[in-house]
């Protein structure tokens, strides 16, 4: 009796042991259909979220040099499904070679610990034989023992609309650079002309007076030529280094008074590189040239010896300063430059009040010295 009642609790031992264990399975295979579950949605998020940044995936196995893309690979490249997996010789011989090279080197520096990331950009030839542009960037999911990677994973992008718009952009900027640059030389060339015209007027017109006259029309025209012509021989044709164009101005100015650098001693002094654009530029060269041709004209009797200091500096509140000094006579104490009565100090006078919206100032302290400031937005050399 004893005996049959342990074998009848040994099976109720045994059937609850048993339940206990469906149990445990039944329980374990829900959290692995609720995580199967979660990491298909996962998964969908993952590649919607992929679609939305326009970027796939792509995984490389570097022993077996195979390289696993995903569906968006096939749109790309205009390739059947079963070209999503690519031999890494095959991927290398659709670059192009500047491509190539530049696997070769982001691959070395990526492995020598250099970059955090594999990243580059390619141009890969599809099926159709269009060119494509690729970004691709990756990182290693896995190493061998001395830290060489086995297998990589990252994403890639679709980049060709973007390359094709910005060698549109670049061609239309070269274009349009190349029209300006054409534009400064024939305004250059017209000015060259005009200033000509006056030449031969003043060589025969017999008249002292009216030389005078056409040759100051000629040296501004000619001041202002020398704008177009720096910009035409410059990269940058929005801007001119103000100091280099003044000083191309001084020495034109000399050659024509033929003045001997021995007789007056000519110092442009500036303290950094200051650009200005053609709307300041020509106000500036038609100052510049009435101010320094007056005192090589007037303030050295018998041209010297002198100095005439020119002096550019970028000022507090945005602003730049040019001062004309020089040791000679001195200007008269009955010239006003605020009520000028000559052509060019009043040309000096209406420039720098209604082209440059500034202030000038004259002290007459052992000679002159002519003081200019206007505002501008200076900007950095570039």
């Amino acid at each position: 009796m004893n005996e049959q009642s342990r074998t009848n609790q040994e099976l109720i031992d045994e059937n609850a042991l048993l339940k206990q264990r469906i149990q445990v399975l039944e329980k374990t295979e829900s959290e692995r259909k609720q995580a199967e579950k979660a990491f298909q949605e996962s998964e969908r998020h993952l590649k919607l979220a992929l679609e939305g940044t326009d970027q796939g995936l792509w995984e490389w196995d570097i022993l077996s040099r195979k390289v696993v893309y995903d569906e968006n690979w096939q749109r790309i490249m205009n390739i059947p499904s079963e070209g999503r997996c690519v031999d890494m010789d095959q991927w290398l011989s659709s670059m192009d070679a500047e491509g190539r090279a530049a696997f070769e080197i982001k691959m070395t520096d990526y492995l020598a610990d250099r970059e955090r990331y594999y990243e580059f950009e390619h141009r890969l030839q599809a099926k159709n034989k269009d060119w494509k542009w690729i970004w691709t960037r990756g990182i290693a999911t896995e190493r061998d023992s001395s830290g060489i990677p086995l297998r990589m994973i990252g994403t890639y992008r679709d980049i060709t609309k973007q390359k094709q718009a910005e060698e549109r952009l670049h061609a239309s900027l070269l274009e349009k650079e190349i029209l300006l640059g054409e534009v400064h030389h024939r305004v250059k060339n017209n000015m060259q002309v005009i200033s000509g015209l006056l030449d031969l007027q003043a060589r025969s017109s017999g008249s002292p007076e009216l030389t005078g006259m056409l040759n100051e029309s000629q040296r501004r025209i000619r001041s202002m030529a020398l704008v177009h012509e720096k910009l035409y021989g410059s990269k940058d044709f929005a801007r001119i280094d103000l100091a280099g164009y003044v000083r191309a101005l001084s020495n034109e100015l000399i050659e024509f008074h033929k003045i001997s650098p021995d007789e007056i001693d000519m110092i442009i002094q500036t303290d950094s590189v200051i650009y200005v654009d053609i709307n300041k530029a020509i106000p500036c060269g038609l100052i510049l040239n009435e101010l320094i041709s007056n005192a090589l004209k007037h303030a050295f009797p018998g041209n010297g010896p002198g100095e005439l200091r020119i002096i550019i500096n970028e000022m507090k509140n945005k602003e730049i300063g040019i001062i004309v000094r020089d040791n000679g006579l001195g200007l008269p104490d009955d010239v006003d430059i605020h009520q000028p009565r000559t052509v060019g100090l009043y040309l000096v006078n209406g420039l720098v009040s209604k082209q440059l919206d500034g202030q000038i100032e004259v002290r007459r302290d052992n000679g002159t010295e002519f003081r200019i400031k206007f505002p501008y937005e200076l900007s950095e050399e570039r």
